[in-house]
């Protein structure tokens, strides 16, 4: 290799992009993945120093030594450097590290294109700027923060709570929303009602609105506590079979006509495209974030890490152009939509959009890459098109003192719904005129009950942290990569976020410890802060300061730890208290269990007696009963064998971390792999006590 033949080395995040921008490139360049980030502060105790205006040093990671010694044998072929790695706070960072780290002695040019396409990557070539200091040092900071909040107060979950029990600046409010929406679920007290429902002739359904002059109750008439709340008709199951038992014809009493005009939805943010992909295609926001990096990747989308619902004046073209050659100049819009947005600094890039909009179906892409491609596609298409127009069409029906509604929504003109799946209109009344009578096919009585708040699933909860400004669209999976990791769980073939005991526990730390920094505005108004450092790297230090020292009134981090590891009492930190066990009159509480060894369970405790729990249990489970049946039943996991006839000390065999073993008293010995503590008897144990002691062997899991 001569410098004359590859004088460029082009440096990006993504090995996936490597090949791709080769081609476009061809001969004279070295294309380099840093494969994210190749530097970062130590996850260690001290490595921030607030003292010293919050000092952090970077140290490259295990992956980024690789990198760098690669990019060093690489540079003396080149005679220049160009750092093409993503366009956002991170990308700046990740380019900044490559200069620190690598020390080229050669030009360096940093360039940032959002479509890896020929034309975006060559157009993007033909420029260059400096890097971006201000954007680095919002980075940086945000890495500070991040590191301090998990340091400080992780040190006293750990503590707290147990070992593995962690905290971060964003997950912590994250996992706020997941338990409190619990405690909603957990307080709410279901109402029943009753209604009528049934299917005329004509092919409409129709449901019972009012009796006798007054309106039937719907679930929106009770409160969480399952009181009635409005002036309604609480059916019961006679008053309502009452109703349809008697029920053969309706009179029409009034119809109403609407014209609706509905329009589509903004392009695809990272948000949005992760909430569509789990409602529409089952995917977790884990593998929404890899697919649509992969789609990037390959040149088939444009960059996925935005926030901002609005495509280039050139891209709206484009897509306009594309819609009137499938469709014809009336499915386009009269005028351009989703022209204007508030732009972020983390996110300024346009809505996602396929690189190609001429291209519906990829060659050779299956799976759910080709599922996500098509939903971008068909998304992308609809925000240039047309409303669709028809007509509302509701009714009011009467027999006796009895009314009831019917109601449904007709298209004539399609417009975007002819690429973008909506659910269906329903029945549609046929045209009735007032005096009319319907004949009943069928009616019934219906039974009720009101809901609790439905739980988060990751794609409600991604929603919620983007309408409540927490987080960005590159830390969206990441959040909750890290609340799955250890603090909820979904039952299989469900998408429900369950918080799991250690969370209650955690919760209550950080409510009655960190209540400032997990305040749902405390975060919101940080990532502003953040956005402003971006703008002004120089505001940095006064940030850092304000969050760690605080503003004179004890609202620190310091502070607020400080306060936590005395005042917060470590025995009380339970996860549920369900009450005084009538039997005892002693508490009884779920506790999260301590680390130890590696190896931990949650337990159930009244006074001195103990049983474990699963971590992932059901919160709409755990109740005063459950917990004292816990106590009595017996242990799977354990059985007495009988007495040891020489010392009169129980045998027992006990399904261990590690596999069965014996026990009598302290003494030990395992049984082996792969036997049931079923078929152990106690001869064969006292034979296994009986024998020699084997060598000790650590269990520590690296």
């Amino acid at each position: 290799m001569t410098k004359a033949q590859n004088s460029k080395l082009v440096v990006v995040e993504s090995p996936n992009k490597v090949k791709t921008i080769e081609k476009f490139l061809g001969e004279g360049f070295i294309v380099r993945a840093t494969v994210g980030h190749i530097a970062d502060i130590p996850e260690t105790k001290g490595a921030v120093d607030p003292a010293n205006g919050f000092a952090a040093v970077y140290e490259l990671t295990e992956r980024g030594e690789e990198v760098v010694v690669q990019l060093r044998h690489d540079l003396h072929f080149c005679d220049e450097l160009i750092l093409a790695t993503d366009a956002d706070r991170e990308g700046e960072l990740i380019a900044a590290h490559v200069v620190e780290f690598a020390e080229p002695r050669v030009p360096v040019r940093r360039v940032t294109f959002n479509a890896v396409t020929k034309e975006a990557v060559l157009d993007a070539l033909r420029g260059g700027r400096a890097i971006d200091e201000a954007l680095v040092e919002a980075a940086k900071t945000r890495r500070v923060l991040d590191r301090l909040f998990g340091f400080e107060v992780s040190d006293v979950t750990r503590k707290k709570v147990r070992g593995n029990a962690t905290a971060g600046r964003v997950q912590s409010p994250a996992l706020r929303l997941v338990v409190e929406r619990e405690y909603e679920r957990m307080a709410f007290r279901s109402a029943a009602y009753w209604g009528v429902e049934g299917l005329a002739d004509a092919g409409f359904t129709f449901r019972l609105v009012s009796l006798d002059g007054r309106r039937v109750a719907r679930s929106g008439d009770f409160d969480a506590a399952g009181a009635v709340v409005s002036d309604v008709l609480v059916l019961d199951e006679p008053m309502a079979r009452g109703v349809a038992g008697g029920l053969d014809s309706l009179t029409v009493v009034s119809v109403e006509r609407k014209p609706v005009q509905r329009g589509p939805l903004a392009p695809f943010t990272m948000s949005t495209l992760y909430q569509e992909a789990l409602n529409r295609l089952g995917m977790s926001t884990k593998e929404s974030r890899v697919v649509s990096q992969m789609l990037f990747d390959k040149g088939l989308i444009t960059y996925p890490r935005t926030d901002v619902a609005v495509h280039e004046p050139a891209s709206r073209g484009e897509i306009r152009a594309e819609v009137e050659r499938l469709f014809g100049r009336g499915a386009v819009s009269p005028s351009e939509r989703f022209v204007t947005s508030k732009k972020k600094v983390q996110g300024a890039h346009e809505a996602i959009r396929p690189t190609d909009v001429s291209v519906r179906v990829v060659p050779g892409l299956g799976g759910r890459e080709a599922a996500m491609y098509e939903m971008v596609w068909q998304r992308t298409l609809a925000s240039q098109m047309a409303d669709a127009v028809g007509e509302s069409v509701s009714l009011v029906l009467r027999a006796g003192g009895a009314e009831f509604a019917a109601s449904g929504t007709s298209y004539m003109e399609e417009g975007y719904r002819r690429v973008w799946p909506v659910e269906s209109a329903g029945s549609v009344p046929p045209a009735l005129a007032v005096g009319e009578v319907v004949s009943v096919a069928s009616a019934e009585a219906k039974a009720h009950a009101t809901q609790p708040p439905a739980r988060y699933t990751e794609a409600s909860l991604v929603k919620e942290l983007e309408d409540l400004g927490i987080g960005r669209p590159s830390t969206y999976a990441s959040i909750i990569a890290k609340l799955r990791d250890r603090y909820v769980w979904s039952r299989s073939g469900e998408l429900a976020l369950i918080p799991t005991v250690t969370a209650f526990a955690v919760h209550r730390v950080l409510i009655q410890g960190f209540a400032p920094l997990v305040d749902l505005r405390f975060t919101t108004e940080m990532e502003a802060k953040l956005d402003m450092v971006a703008e002004n790297g120089t505001m940095r230090e006064e940030l850092l300061h304000e969050f760690f020292f605080g503003s004179g009134t004890g609202d620190g981090l310091a502070a607020l730890v400080e306060f936590a590891l005395v005042g917060i009492d470590a025995r009380e930190m339970v996860a549920f208290d369900l009450g005084v066990d009538p039997a005892s009159g002693e508490r009884v509480v779920v506790r999260p269990g301590k680390m130890f060894r590696g190896s931990f369970s949650p337990y159930v405790e009244v006074g001195g007696r103990r049983r474990s729990v699963p971590d992932a249990v059901d919160p709409s489970e755990v109740s005063l009963e459950w917990a004292l049946a816990r106590l009595d039943a017996p242990r799977a996991d354990r059985r007495l064998l009988g007495l040891d006839p020489t010392s009169g000390v129980e045998v027992w065999v006990i399904d261990g971390r590690y596999g069965p073993y014996v026990s009598r008293g302290r003494e030990t010995r395992s049984v082996g792999d792969g036997v049931s503590i079923d078929a152990v008897a106690l001869e064969a144990a006292l034979a296994l006590l009986a024998g020699p002691k084997p060598a000790r062997r650590g269990h520590r899991r690296r």
